[in-house]
């Protein structure tokens, strides 16, 4: 991937260096502390504090390079946003940074195309892959080609990519596509295809459905999938969301996620378990937020209770 990076850029600086030249580096990013305390079998309390910052540098004619820094110190490791496995970081390390997405973008006719290395999501409630852009540092990101935006009145979203895991040889492949509609004003249907490479444990294929109607102040999103495994091969998520301004808002979550339901246990809702997320979260300004999640979540094959309680200040720039 790094390879094919550099040949592109490299072809791209010959027709566009005057032009990228001209144009500065756009900087962004943001600051946060995160408390979670988990209970269950890996019951444990700590704190990060993590920064990301974004580059990127306008090239002309639509393309653009882009770079992530991203840095976290976490007081208890294993809740941490950083790949805690021996052969990355370790699981007594502490504090990461590092140069953790980088790549090139193109926008034209309305779709954005991203290729390099990123972080994903497939599934409009992240119920069937999730490698967030909260994940931090070395080999919990993807590397390959994402693309995004409409075409007429439709919706698109594609995937095809190659997980950032330790050793070539885990490195399991991602496809996905999805399209979405809007029949009303008010409300959006979309169905989404992927397909998971796992070198170890075979392939699955996998489908969704997926529904979002606001009225009012208020919004429901359902997401219900499945995979073609014989057995525990279904996941859904049930949002409800109510804004009370612009400021303030709380949500409930209802989910279940069977064994084989996601990709490569890799939802962003806890493999073989199910419950009720409870969120609030509160837009103190423009740059800073603030939000808090209760997880009252069990296993689903033997009815252990794991719960998670989640607070998260930001500060954005």
């Amino acid at each position: 991937m790094k390879k094919l990076i550099a040949l592109v850029l490299a072809g791209l600086n010959i027709s566009m260096v005057s032009a990228a030249a001209a144009e500065p580096v756009k900087l962004s990013g943001d600051t946060s502390i995160k408390y979670e305390r988990d209970t269950g079998d890996d019951a444990a309390s700590g704190t990060m504090y993590s920064f990301r910052l974004m580059a990127e540098k306008e090239l002309g004619a639509g393309w653009a390079l882009y770079a992530r820094l991203g840095g976290q110190y976490a007081t208890q490791p294993s809740l941490s946003d950083y790949n805690t496995d021996p052969a990355a970081y370790g699981p007594d390390k502490k504090s990461v940074m590092a140069l953790d997405e980088f790549g090139l973008t193109y926008k034209k006719n309305g779709l954005v195309y991203k290729l390099g290395r990123q972080d994903v999501t497939v599934g409009t409630t992240a119920l069937l892959y999730s490698r967030p852009d909260t994940n931090i540092g070395r080999h919990g990101l993807v590397d390959g080609l994402a693309v995004s935006g409409t075409a007429g009145v439709v919706e698109l979203t594609g995937l095809a990519a190659r997980e950032d895991n330790p050793g070539s040889a885990e490195d399991n492949k991602v496809y996905a596509f999805r399209t979405g509609y809007n029949p009303t004003d008010n409300l959006n249907v979309g169905l989404t295809l992927g397909r998971y490479q796992d070198n170890d444990n075979g392939n699955t294929n996998h489908w969704a459905v997926d529904g979002t109607y606001k009225f009012g102040k208020n919004s429901l999103t359902a997401e219900y999938a499945k995979s073609n495994s014989n057995t525990d091969n279904k996941a859904y998520a049930i949002i409800c969301n109510h804004a009370f301004d612009d400021k303030a808002a709380v949500y409930v979550t209802g989910f279940r996620v069977e064994t084989n339901g996601d990709m490569g246990k890799q939802s962003d809702f806890d493999n073989d378990n199910k419950g009720v997320y409870y969120g609030l979260t509160y837009q103190l300004n423009e740059v800073d937020s603030l939000e808090v999640v209760y997880k009252d979540q069990k296993t689903i094959s033997g009815g252990q209770k794991n719960t998670k309680l989640e607070a998260t200040f930001s500060h954005s720039f």
